[in-house]
């Protein structure tokens, strides 16, 4: 009797020493994908092979409520240590838990964006019994590509309008995000106040949340904006309510409109296109006039133009393959006159792409000379 007893404590103890030790490597920032959840570290400190599986549950960083769970292939780890990775796993099987989050199904899918813990479980097989001997957590920050990016106004511009049309592209990929929404705030900037700071110290003008669309015509409900006096704003976006990422701070002044005196309709001077984001102003009365120096020898036209007084700011269809393209200095007039998709005191943005790669472009404001 006293044997039998020894050896059920030497068993006992033997199963006792023998340990798995989890040490997670994972990316802590940045663009995450599902498969770097299984980079990690694992020692056996027994003295015997160990068989099990590894489970990896991705939680939410807040409510520490799983979101995704994955289940890899049963193998043997012996005494020392291994390095693991997710095709050592292969086949992992994933669960979604919270449908509350979009996750790309692949193997190799993104992981949405947001604050998040990676708990990595080890469990040891023994017999019948499956039983959980080890678990280590770590947390990562896994950001999009890019923040949204602001289109209109321009930085710095000069807006000729107490009721700008702000316009912006969203954080890509779009694909990482469920329930995109956005939130503008807008704030005057002080003299000698960089953007920034103005953003961050100065009382909102303007917070708008929630909103849906890429674009918001300044409220008529909101305090009105003030002639000569600088403004900076910021687009902030939320994913489910959770802020993912905000936009760089840019700032625009309105300015009164000056009167324009009243011209022949064809002696405006041409207009050189701008190779910058910052495209110049200039006014155009019947006739689309242009001077594009063309250095890449391109032999075809590629150029957009877009309505940007327009919520959608709505492509123009406009046909160039009639007009000829040559070598070196071009200048052309285009009579607008009778095209009714222009029109009159709309501002339009004038974009043309080389095979350089190079975008030239010009910011205008048409006019019919009926209405001067």
């Amino acid at each position: 009797m006293d044997k039998i007893i020894a050896l059920i404590l030497l068993l006992t103890c033997l199963k006792g020493n023998t340990q798995i030790i989890v040490t997670p490597q994972l990316q802590k920032t940045g663009v995450v994908q599902k498969q770097q959840m299984w980079d990690m570290l694992l020692t056996n400190t027994g003295a015997t092979s160990i068989l099990g599986h590894i489970q990896v549950v991705l939680g939410d960083n807040v409510t520490g409520q799983p979101i995704l769970s994955g289940t890899g292939k049963i193998f043997s780890i012996a005494p020392g240590n291994l390095i693991i990775n997710s095709a050592m796993m292969d086949p992992v099987q994933y669960a979604l838990i919270n449908p509350n989050y979009v996750i790309d199904p692949g193997p190799n899918g993104m992981l949405p964006v947001g604050n998040f813990s990676v708990c990595i479980s080890f469990f040891r097989h023994a017999s019948e019994e499956i039983t959980q001997i080890a678990e280590e957590c770590d947390f990562i920050e896994v950001e999009p590509l890019s923040p949204p990016q602001l289109v209109l106004p321009w930085n710095a511009s000069e807006e000729l309008t107490q009721t700008p049309m702000f316009n912006w592209l969203p954080p890509s990929p779009v694909s990482f995000f469920a329930n995109l929404n956005y939130d503008l705030d807008l704030v005057e900037q002080l003299p000698g106040q960089s953007a920034a700071d103005a953003i961050q110290q100065n009382m909102p003008l303007l917070h708008q949340v929630n909103i849906i669309p890429t674009s918001l015509l300044y409220p008529a409900g909101a305090p009105q904006l003030e002639f000569d006096k600088e403004y900076a704003w910021r687009i902030t976006a939320k994913s489910n309510g959770v802020v993912v990422s905000r936009s760089e701070v840019w700032t625009f002044t309105p300015k009164k409109e000056k009167k324009v005196e009243v011209v022949r309709t064809n002696n405006l001077p041409y207009v050189k296109l701008v190779r910058s984001d910052q495209a110049g102003y200039a006014l155009q009365v019947d006739y689309l006039k242009f001077e594009y120096l063309n250095e890449a020898n391109d032999s075809t036209w590629n150029i957009e133009v877009y309505d940007l007084s327009t919520p959608t700011m709505d492509s123009i269809p406009m046909r160039w393959d009639t007009i000829p393209v040559k070598y070196g200095q071009n200048l052309i007039n285009i009579d607008l006159s009778d095209k009714q998709v222009f029109v009159s005191r709309h501002t339009y943005l004038l974009k043309l792409s080389n095979h350089w790669g190079e975008q030239w472009r010009m910011k205008f404001e048409f006019r019919r000379h009926e209405d001067e």
